[in-house]
């Protein structure tokens, strides 16, 4: 089962979760998000004969697309749940064993969101935690799934009564131990990590339909 199928299957039986278990006067929200990603170099370190050499490779920024579902929490918090995927590729060859720099990112993260300012452009603070899957395009090369987190800031505009735009930004924060060595193949492994926490962060926009 593909990495977006299984995410795709977590959000449906959530949905139908918060569905069973909410009364009549909850409000649940799905959007459709469409945004651009940014960031995304790793701090490499190579051990020569000689001395260690530090390098950076870059990811290239593009397109995002996911989905947010959120749910009241109370009468002004919502609980959120947030999936994120954008394809990209290395700036540059990473390793000979990798036959192509095309690189998957996806976030899926459990969280929500508190107001902060209201008025016509209403703003709220909205984040969450949860797991960074890494998919590279070589299927020679591993997977790999780490624990993260998001920030950002957020506002939703009203269209109608069950429809609305929303338009925000956020910060991801992946973990990674300072000597993790990723995208592994039975041999060797394409970029030893040098950092404890890799950046990322976002721009995105949809329409939020509420039920």
């Amino acid at each position: 089962m593909s990495t977006q199928l299984r995410l795709f299957s977590l959000l449906s039986l959530l949905f139908i979760s918060i569905n069973a278990n909410a009364d009549e006067s909850s409000n649940v929200e799905i959007t459709p998000l469409i945004g651009y990603r940014f960031g995304g170099n790793f701090d490499t370190t190579n051990d020569g004969s000689e001395k260690t050499t530090n390098t950076k490779i870059k990811l290239n920024e593009d397109i995002s697309y996911g989905f947010l579902l959120a749910w009241d929490y109370d009468k002004n918090r919502q609980g959120e749940l947030l999936v994120s995927h954008y394809s990209s590729h290395f700036s540059q060859a990473v390793d000979t064993t990798s036959s192509t720099n095309h690189l998957s990112i996806t976030y899926a993260h459990i969280g929500g969101n508190v107001p902060i300012l209201d008025g016509m452009v209403p703003l709220f603070v909205t984040g969450g935690l949860g797991l960074t899957h890494f998919s590279p395009e070589d299927t020679q090369l591993s997977d790999e799934t780490r624990f993260s987190l998001n920030i950002g800031l957020a506002t939703k505009i009203p269209l109608s009564e069950r429809i609305s735009f929303r338009f925000g930004g956020r910060v991801y924060a992946t973990f990674f131990n300072s000597d993790s060595q990723i995208f592994c193949n039975e041999e060797n492994c394409v970029i030893s990590i040098s950092s404890e926490l890799w950046i990322q962060s976002e721009v995105n926009a949809g329409i939020t339909f509420s039920f």
